[in-house]
């Protein structure tokens, strides 16, 4: 036999041993410990709540696994236990590299208790390994916070997760580090999410970047020391790879370096460190890890499979994209919801669109938005191709708004029904892209192209106004011989309000998202505009939450 064969039948005796372990019990450890073991955990899990060191454990998820079992315990007493304690310890030291806090997790208790042989620490240690297993398990999967408890415009619901399948899959395996990584998120931007978080903190552990002192805007032609400070910044966050940081001259290349951050920040691209440009600039690094953080965490609540063709529209950015195969096809504008009708993020199935569409003024926009204007002048419905509707015996009829006291009708109790007409005017412009929600929120076209030419797009009163529906509408019949480019346009300028079904529905989310690492690796982060990263940031920190935009948002409400 040769040595190479000899060494790899070696290896595979002792993989083989090592497999033969798992789940047998310790010879070394005597048969009087056991029962003095189980009735310890019997007695500990009694209680509600578990103290150990200065952690407490939730009893109630882990006590019905060892109420089965008659208390015995899980994992001390077996010839792999201290293996897959010290493998657990590991996992939770590093925590941090998904986001979240290694000592939510009790690392050090369950490293002070592994080889000891009382029979209260070894009881300890198994209740540890077993509660912080599932809570390590369900913060990565489902996140820290529930969704509406950090914020109740969150519509989304954590999966549901096994934790008998959990335990007893962790019981049986020789690399728990292995199966532990196996519940990370897959979806791929909390994939990129994570591997910026990696980055931040190595540039934070080493000091972070400068700060660019306040002064005269720098631009190109310039020479100050405050250009050394400003190409050290952009070196670090990857703006300006390769160059001459020392340098106090500001020349091209810096400008290009500072109109590619400027992009990435949803900035002016003038190349000119403004205050606005500086303000980004001096975000420290710790509060941009706070700030990725939060973003993994909301991709955590979202599904691993968003569909091989799909809808991603980002709130926060103004934008659209048709994702398909792990590409984005189409990118295109949007305008969101204001900041007191903010669009709310889910996910859907659209299913239809409709071409020439009415509007029905929702009741709220109705009462106040139209109300007021009605009660000084009923005209104004007739300029905008807007009419009355009230309830008939059978169905709608119409009433003339002149006959009507609009003094007399009050908000909360409106008894009429709005409708806008198709038309050039209409609201919802040419089509509208529907996928049916309890929020009654859908993408449409608009008679009002020159508001997504805006850098902040929050004009709407919830709905999407995307930039370019017709490619959008054609991109989405591509492969229907039905709904042609030419039955589309032919159905557009007959005027008539028409329904076209898609044949395959298409997964659509609407997210929320101030920071993402598009395909190419490129670092994109946008204001708080709907203050959410405010208050998933206090959810997840608390007091130690520093909004990486509040000097931006002081400066968006100042516009």
């Amino acid at each position: 036999m040769s040595a190479r064969r000899r060494i790899g039948a070696i290896a595979c005796a002792l993989a083989l041993a090592a497999l033969a372990c798992i789940g047998q019990a310790d010879p070394t450890l005597a048969a009087a410990s056991l029962p003095e073991i189980a009735a310890e955990l019997k007695s500990r899990l009694a209680a509600k709540s578990i103290q150990v060191d200065t952690h407490h454990l939730n009893s109630q998820p882990i006590r019905p696994f060892y109420a089965e079992r008659d208390f015995r315990p899980l994992w001390v007493g077996r010839m792999d236990g201290d293996r897959q304690a010290e493998q657990l310890v590991e996992v939770l030291r590093q925590a941090d590299r998904e986001g979240l806090e290694p000592t939510d997790y009790a690392p050090g208790s369950i490293a002070g208790r592994i080889g000891r042989d009382s029979s209260v620490e070894m009881a300890e240690l198994d209740l540890l390994l077993t509660h912080e297993i599932l809570r390590y398990v369900e913060d990565l999967r489902n996140g820290r916070t529930a969704p509406r408890a950090a914020d109740p415009e969150l519509f989304v619901n954590p999966r549901k997760l096994n934790r008998r399948a959990i335990l007893e899959g962790a019981t049986a395996v020789f690399d728990l580090r292995k199966f532990l990584a196996g519940f990370v998120p897959a979806n791929p931007v909390y994939g990129r999410l994570r591997t910026l978080l990696a980055e931040y903190q190595s540039i934070a552990a080493r000091g972070g970047w400068p700060v660019v002192p306040k002064g005269r805007a720098l631009e190109e032609g310039m020479r100050h020391r405050r250009v050394k400070l400003l190409r050290q910044r952009l070196a670090l966050s990857g703006d300006l790879p390769g160059a001459a940081v020392g340098a106090a001259t500001f020349d091209f290349e810096l400008t290009q370096a500072v109109q590619a951050f400027q992009r990435r920040h949803g900035l002016e691209d003038d190349g000119v460190v403004g205050p606005a440009t500086r303000r980004a600039l001096n975000v420290p690094v710790d509060e941009r890890i706070q700030q990725v953080i939060i973003n993994m965490e909301r991709w955590r609540w979202m599904p691993d499979d968003l569909g091989e063709r799909y809808i991603l529209v980002n709130i926060a950015a103004y934008g659209l994209q048709v994702i398909e195969d792990g590409w984005p096809l189409l990118d295109m504008r949007v305008v969101v919801g204001r900041r007191f009708r903010r669009t709310p993020w889910f996910s859907g199935r659209m299913t239809y669109l409709e071409f020439n569409p009415s509007w029905n003024v929702p009741s709220s926009i109705a009462e106040k938005d139209y109300l007021p204007r009605l009660r000084k002048d009923p005209t104004i419905l007739a300029r905008q191709n807007i009419r009355v509707l009230a309830s008939g015996p059978s169905s709608l009829r119409e009433v003339d708004p002149a006959k009507i006291d609009w003094r007399r009708v009050r908000a909360g109790k409106f008894p009429y029904l709005l409708r806008q007409d198709p038309g050039p005017d209409n609201a919802l412009g040419r089509v509208k892209f529907m996928f049916p929600n309890a929020f009654n929120v859908y993408l449409h076209d608009t008679p009002k192209g020159e508001l997504f030419s805006r850098r902040v797009r929050t004009f709407s009163s919830g709905c999407i106004r995307v930039d370019r529906p017709l490619e959008l509408a054609n991109f989405l019949f591509k492969d229907d011989p039905n709904w042609t480019p030419e039955r589309i346009d032919e159905v557009l300028r007959s005027g008539t309000t028409t329904r076209a079904d898609l044949a395959n529905p298409l997964p659509i989310h609407l997210t929320y998202s101030t920071v993402w690492a598009a395909g190419d690796g490129v670092v994109n982060f946008r204001e708080d505009i709907y203050r959410r990263d405010a208050l998933l940031g206090k959810a997840l920190f608390g007091r130690a939450y520093r909004s990486a935009a509040r000097g931006t948002n002081a400066n968006l409400a100042n516009r």
